[in-house]
This record gives C-alpha cells, structure tokens and sequence, in this order.
C-alpha cells in the first residue's frame, strides 16, 4: 500500500476536531470526508455507497512517507546520576523466548561512553565501543536467568555472570572477566529491551528488540557481581515492574527519581522469577509480577506525524464516515485508502428514536488479522490477494487473534495505527471457504443500508461510548440496533445494555457469537483494548500460566460465562458453534405462533424457511459463521420464545471448545445438538424486550432480491414494533 492512515479518534461528536495520519508514497494526493453507506461492491451486492461531505480538506495535499516501527522496550530519559563515570555494575533476571534470534538488546545505554548487554544467538554479551565480551554458555528457551555484569575501573575489567534459576536437570550458566579499557560516563538514554536510533525524521525507532521477559533491573556505583544482589545503599536505579502494572510508567525505586515509560504495549501482569503459583491473580501478590514481556512486534501508538486536521461541522448528521485518500483527484482506485470514523450526536442528546451500536471494540480485536496464517492454514500467506493483506503480513502487523514471533498470546490492540481490514470493499478470506466475504465493518454497512433504504433515521454510537457512558448513552432510545458480530463487551457495556433493558429500553441484536469475550480498555492510554483468552476458551493462542488476568484491570479474562455474565442469561441466548461453509436458512418454532411474537412474522407463511436464499456473508442461509442458540444451564429464562431455529449445517461446524465435555467424534455437526442457531424474543419490565438472531450471516441476506425477502421484513417488523409506543 502506497497511501494509509489512521485517525485519532473512532468517535467524534459535531465541533470536534479530528486529526488523520497518513503515509503516502506519491508526492501529493487527494482527500475528501464522506459518509459511507454501503462498503460491498461485489457482483450480486447492492454496490459501494457513499456521499460526499463538502468541506476544507476537499483538495490536494502534501504527502509525507511514515514508517511503522514494531517492538516494545522500556525508555529511561537521562538524569543526573545515570552517567555511570566509575564502577558499575547491572543485574536483571532474563526469561529468553527467542534465543537463537541474532541479537535482542537486555540493556543498552546510548552515545559515546555507553554499553550494551544482550544476547546473540543465546549468549550474554556485553558491548562497550570496540571491546565485547561474551559468554560460551548459551541460554535455554523459557528459563530464568540473572545476568550480571560489572566493571572495574581501576582493574580495568569487566566480568559476566549467568546465574540460571534451576528448578530440574542441569542448565548451564557460567561466567568470564575480561580486559576493557573504555571511557564509561554517557549522558545517553537508558534503554530496556532493545537500542534506539533516531530516523531522518526524527524519530525514535528501535533495533535489536529481545524477545521474552525481564524482571528487577538494577545498576550499582560499585562493581558488585554478587548473584544474590549489590548494597542497596550503592543503587543508582531499581526498577519494579510490579509497580504500576495497569499502566505504562516504569518507577524507580531506588529513591533517585530515574523513571521512564514502557513503550509500544510489552506485557505487563507478566510472572516473574519468584512466581511460586500459588496466587494466580497479579492483585494477589504483586511482588510475584515484577516482569514484563517484551516483543519484537509488539505495536502501541504508531506516532506518524499528524497530517491533516477536520473539525466536524455542525449539524452534521450522526453516521459512519471516512476520510477517502487518493493519488488523484476523482479517483477511486487501487491505491485509494478510506479511513473509517464514526459521528455520533453530541454527548447528551439523541437526534433519532433508534441507536446503531457499531462494534468497534471487535474490529479493535480482529484489526489487521492474519488468522489463516496464524492457524496454520496458509502459512505461506498466499490467501493475501488483498493489498490491505499482503500489507499486513509484509509489516508484520497483528490482532488477539494472531501470535507473536516468540510463539505468545496477542492481548493489546490499539486503534492508534492503520487498521486495514477495517474498510469498505476489504473481505476476510477465511470465510465462505477461502473465497472471502465481508466481516466486520464492510459487513455491518449492509445494516446502515438497510436502514437508508427504509427511510430510518439512526444515530451511530460505538462500543468506546458506551463504555464510558453506560446506560446514559442508551437512555431515550426506543430500540438499539447490534450489527453482525460485536463480540467484544466491558462489564461497563454490559451493565449498561442491561440497565437500558430493565428500563424499558428494546434491542435488535443482529449478531452471532455476541457478548463473548471479556475486555477492558486500557486506562493509559485509552486507545487500547485488553483480552486475555483463558481457560477452555475458542482461540489460537492462550497466557502464560498465571497471565490470565488483565493488566489493565486486574480482572478475570476469558469469555463472559466464567464471569457470571453469560449472554443466555440477558439476551438469552449465546455462542455455541462456528463453520467456514454456507449458512442454513432457519424453520419456525411452535412459539412463533404465540400472539406475543405474532408482530415478528407479519407478511411471512408458516411453513416458510427463514433466509432460504444466497447470503452476502456466508453465500447461503440467513444462519452462518457463527452461531448462537438457547441453553437453560447457562441462563437462559423460561420465558424466553424460541421463534426459528437453523440446523443441518455442514460437517465443518464444530462446537465451541468450552462447550465440549469429552474429546470425541460426536461435537460436530450432525450429532452434536448445539450446532443450531436460535431466533428469540425476550421480555424484560416496563416495555424492555431483546430480540437475537443468534447469527453473524444475518445481515448479509438483508439486501436480497432488492431488500424484499423475509429476512429483511422480520427485521422490519420487529423495528417498526419497538418503535410503537
């Protein structure tokens, strides 16, 4: 990709200021604001919509190349005192991932009279101007490891320590003194976890990243290489990574004030070296999670320079917008970019009876997603027949659904970079058996379409809303819409939603696999989401032991239903089973024809197959991707009216992993009974109803045959209901 960006916000309200940052390889390209409407241009789809926006970004503008810098690392701004001019010495404790990578930086001090201690190729070295000295031992993958390296100025020696932490077997260690005459005393920065290098920019980008953890790092005025620690009285710095662990400063607490920042989102609430297991929660013994995991792809804030700037006009109408970046003016090409934002009303107010709650937390977690790469499906990539994909395999870019290089769990997403997968016209191979269909965003503007084309009048919200505002942003509202798949909720979204409910408040819940996965936005930096995927859970990946809990809150990950808050107990029905194949169409159920839930079938036969027809998501059948169905032991209430039910799915649909009790041939379709997905009403107090189709395929059949199908007039006559007084 030539030209890409990002915003710095998702959600703006009108008078807002929005900036955009953009990379772009031509010398010049053009820009507009627009609302999208329709991001689908497939053949048999309703086509790419959208209206332009007239205002002052309207025009060429300047371009500017921007790097995306991977890696995480510990920055220490110099003060006085960090100068290291006599004896020295550090001591830290090292959990290798990656050893046999070239070189991954443990400690580094920049500009003239600095040093570096690292590993290459697994063995602890120690740099300083020409001299280097090095261990023969090499370290062993997963294993704990003090290394120490102290000089003497008047011998003139320096000497290296390897002191592994044996729990069984043998684990070489060892240690050497060698001669090294060198002027010490940089004024440089101190660098944990990699080295830094200025760009022609300006910018700082590191090198050289190491790959695993590092706990308590050290430095004494005094050239101790004792294995159990120098005179505390002798510290220039002691660093506690167990300190500030829902955040990203880095104290020191040695007294002489040398704190720093954690940069581009390393683990924190990572063990350290005195874990001993039995506090699994980092609330619980702090002292035990004085480590952090550093990656060599790890990715926070991108930091491109801001490009362009947009204040929202006034009165401008709440949807979902992008700024459309072109190398020419008017066209609409293989190199245009649109970078998607979100307008909502101002904060307080509602300009429509009906709430659109787009996902945003979910495109966070699947953002820039290689999963057929990471699941081993297609290793090689050659699925990337995108350029948004070849993209994102060529940069190195992940998302919770992805593994680091060291083989470990993806748990930040940040929107504060290019989310490329997070457009209009972009599809997600993985589905309809590799040959692509729409997911998330582009999926979900076949909803806004469908409102447009019924002459509803909507606000968008998004996920980060209701978040910090809870059940005040859902309050008058007469009926709250769910796109296809919003899979990722904060225990604040979900007491919000229920809040709405109890009051009386009526949600359309168009998606599969909804409410699932415990999240929490980074307190921070509050551009960042948090998952961890504990216990017997879908994903690709899992914590370390001891890891399950977020760093961000303190909190329990995994999915909803280990928490108290499975979904059947409030939308009555949740996550059950998932294909890659075509849907199923779904047959109504004998509550269907109870008088409360007549209003769902107006205009629609009793015999008639819901969705009996080709689907934009999963190519057939209005239940697909994922499924979602009623179950009594997780909470689903008695008076819950299953109205349609989908099964007969192909052999490809498996059950959920937390669903499964024993390992055997009968949890796939079509022996398992859980493989369905359920159609329900479900009343709450005061007027509150939740309607759930229990499918991510749902929205894909809206547009059929020109929008008059039945999957579209259920959803019709639903609406129009819960908007009746």
């Amino acid at each position: 990709m030539k030209l890409l960006g990002y915003s710095n916000k998702f959600s703006v309200q009108p008078n807002d200021s929005l900036a955009f940052h953009i990379s772009s390889e031509f010398e010049t390209y053009t820009a507009r604001v627009v609302r999208l409407i329709h991001g689908d241009d497939r053949p048999g789809s309703q086509g790419f919509k959208c209206e332009h926006v007239p205002g002052p970004l309207d025009g060429e503008h300047p371009g500017e190349v921007q790097a995306l810098h991977r890696g995480s690392y510990i920055h220490i701004p110099y003060s006085q005192g960090l100068d290291l001019k006599g004896d020295f010495s550090a001591e830290l404790w090292i959990w290798p991932t990656m050893p046999d990578q070239a070189k991954g930086v443990l400690l580094s001090q920049e500009g003239e009279g600095g040093f570096t201690l690292s590993l290459e190729a697994g063995h602890l070295t120690f740099e300083a101007g020409d001299n280097k000295v090095a261990l023969e031992a090499k370290v062993v993958a997963r294993t704990w490891y003090k290394a120490i390296v102290a000089y003497n100025r008047a011998e003139g020696s320096a000497r290296l320590v390897l002191a592994p932490l044996i729990i069984s077997g043998t684990v070489p260690g060892g240690d050497v003194s060698r001669p090294l005459s060198y002027a010490f005393g940089s004024q440089g920065d101190v660098v944990m976890g990699a080295r830094l290098s200025r760009t022609a920019g300006g910018r700082l980008a590191p090198s050289d990243v190491f790959n695993g953890k590092i706990d308590g790092p050290k430095l004494y005025r005094t050239a101790t290489d004792a294995v159990d620690g120098g005179n505390p009285a002798n510290l220039i710095a002691a660093w506690d990574f167990s300190q500030g662990i829902d955040s990203w400063d880095i104290s020191d607490v040695s007294g002489n004030g040398h704190h720093g920042k954690a940069v581009n989102q390393p683990m924190r609430a990572a063990t350290g070296h005195n874990w001993d297991g039995r506090v699994t929660s980092w609330k619980g013994a702090t002292e035990q999670y004085g480590a952090i995991h550093f990656h060599d792809d790890d990715q926070g804030d991108a930091g491109w320079n801001q490009s362009l700037e947009w204040t929202v006009p006034d009165g401008l109408r709440s949807g979902v917008y992008a700024l459309h970046i072109s190398p020419e003016a008017g066209s609409d090409g293989a190199d245009d970019d649109y970078i998607p934002f979100f307008v909502r009303p101002p904060k307080g107010t509602r300009t429509s009876k009906v709430a659109l709650l787009m996902p945003t937390f979910t495109y966070m977690a699947y953002g820039n997603e290689r999963i057929l790469e990471s699941g081993g499906v297609d290793p090689e990539g050659t699925y990337a027949v995108q350029k948004e994909d070849r993209f994102i395999l060529e940069n190195r870019l992940l998302s919770l659904y992805d593994i680091h290089s060291d083989g470990s769990a993806v748990c930040y997403s940040s929107r504060l970079r290019p989310i490329l997968n997070m457009r209009p016209r972009v599809v997600m191979q993985y589905l309809a058996f590799g040959k692509g269909s729409p997911h998330g965003l582009n999926a979900d503007l076949y909803l806004t379409d469908w409102l447009e084309h019924f002459g509803f009048d909507y606000d968008v919200l998004i996920d980060e809303d209701l978040h910090y505002e809870g059940a005040d942003l859902l309050s008058g509202y007469q009926a709250v819409l769910i796109p296809s798949h919003s899979e990722y909720w904060s225990l604040a979204m979900i007491e919000g939603a229920q809040s709405y409910l109890r009051d009386g408040g009526r949600m359309l819940h168009l998606s599969g696999n909804g409410m699932y996965w415990v999240t929490q936005v980074h307190p921070s930096s509050n551009s960042s989401i948090e998952v961890r995927r504990g216990g017997r859970c879908v994903g690709l990946s899992s914590p370390e032991p001891g890891e399950e809990f977020l760093s961000s809150s303190g909190e329990l990950g995994g999915i909803w239903t280990y928490r108290g808050h499975a979904p059947q107990t409030w939308l009555g029905i949740g996550s059950t089973a998932e294909t890659p194949g075509p849907g199923r169409p779904y047959e109504r159920q004998p509550d269907s024809f109870d008088p409360r839930a007549s209003f769902v079938f107006e205009g629609v036969g009793s015999e008639e197959l819901i969705g009996d027809f080709p689907n934009l998501i999963q190519e057939y059948g209005a239940a697909g991707y994922e499924m979602d169905c009623v179950d009594t032991p997780l909470g689903t209430s008695p008076s819950t009216l299953i109205l349609a039910t989908a099964k007969g799915f192909s052999d490809d649909a498996q059950v959920f992993a937390e669903r499964i009790s024993y390992m055997d041939l009968l949890q796939g379709r079509p022996t398992s009974h859980l493989v369905k997905s359920d159609m329900v009403l479900l009343d709450y107090p005061k007027g509150g109803a939740v309607f759930a189709v229990g499918s991510i395929a749902w929205c894909g059949a809206l547009s059929y045959n020109d929008y008059d199908n039945n999957v579209s007039r259920v959803t019709l006559n639903v609406l129009n209901k819960f908007l009746s007084d």
